[in-house]
């Protein structure tokens, strides 16, 4: 099996693209650790994966909104494990039009979506440079397009209105995923970036309006399984081996907002997320 012997963690795992992400690695024969908000859905789903796969899997609860509960995953993943063969960043906050703040103080979805990932990765990174060779995959998303573009002078999002953060937090995670390949360039670590498709899942419940969009479209959407296959490409499929800092839709490269490929607001962001998550 092509994954024998690996050990994966894919956040954002108890439903949804995760969960089936973390099933199928199971069924390729490796070692999973998931990770999600819902003690009690990760419960269902660590009992859904061994029900489908008779292989073993073990559940972190941790709240994205909180930095203090990211560096508690990172400690319990790197506790429990000598190294970390794979790392699916796909944990992540839907659109909202109500702008909120995570314990942190920090603008919810940018917070969730992109800082939670950028200090989870910096705290993993031993683990992913204990293994022979490791893959970043980061899961971002087409509005990423959307407009109004990124600004790196507002990460918090002031200026706009707050159905537009998420766009602004995937076009983080392309930045961020981007920099992660040039920072590691010349190590055994890769780091891509992907648009897995727009889902029919349970993705974007908390907010009214993403809630009715995702009710009346769901006949048009991906199911899980369609949106998962990406993820389950980079984080998998020997055809990647070795390809860092790309983008991809429908398991093969796209082409990203050519904005996402300026060097220097990548640096920028990197530099302030290192100081808004306190490295």
């Amino acid at each position: 099996m092509v994954m024998q012997d690996k050990i994966c963690l894919v956040t954002g795992a108890s439903d949804g693209i995760g969960l089936i992400t973390a099933r199928e690695l199971v069924r390729q024969g490796a070692e999973v650790v998931i990770h999600g908000r819902s003690a009690d859905k990760g419960r269902h789903a660590v009992a859904e994966i061994e029900r489908q796969t008779g292989k073993t899997v073990r559940f972190i609860q941790g709240d994205f909104a909180s930095l203090g509960a990211v560096r508690d995953l990172a400690r319990q993943v790197g506790d429990s494990v000598p190294r970390l063969d794979v790392l699916v960043n796909n944990a992540g906050r839907a659109a909202s039009t109500v702008r909120e703040v995570s314990q942190d103080g920090y603008e919810m979805i940018f917070a969730v979506n992109h800082l939670a990932p950028f200090l989870l990765t910096h705290l993993l990174l031993d683990k992913l440079k204990a293994a022979p060779t490791a893959r970043v995959v980061n899961v971002a998303s087409v509005a990423h397009k959307f407009k109004p573009l990124f600004d790196i002078d507002d990460l918090m999002s002031e200026k706009i209105k707050p159905i537009n953060t998420y766009s602004r937090s995937k076009f983080a995670n392309i930045l961020f995923s981007d920099e992660l390949a040039r920072r590691l360039a010349g190590t055994a670590i890769t780091s891509n970036a992907l648009h897995p498709g727009t889902i029919r899942s349970n993705f974007g419940n908390e907010a009214t309006v993403t809630r009715i969009f995702y009710k009346f479209a769901a006949p048009l959407l991906k199911t899980p399984e369609q949106g998962a296959l990406t993820n389950i490409y980079l984080a998998a499929s020997p055809e990647v081996e070795g390809r860092t800092g790309g983008y991809y839709a429908d398991c093969k490269p796209a082409e990203p907002h050519p904005a996402t490929r300026d060097v220097e607001i990548a640096r920028r962001l990197w530099e302030k997320s290192e100081r808004l998550v306190g490295i």
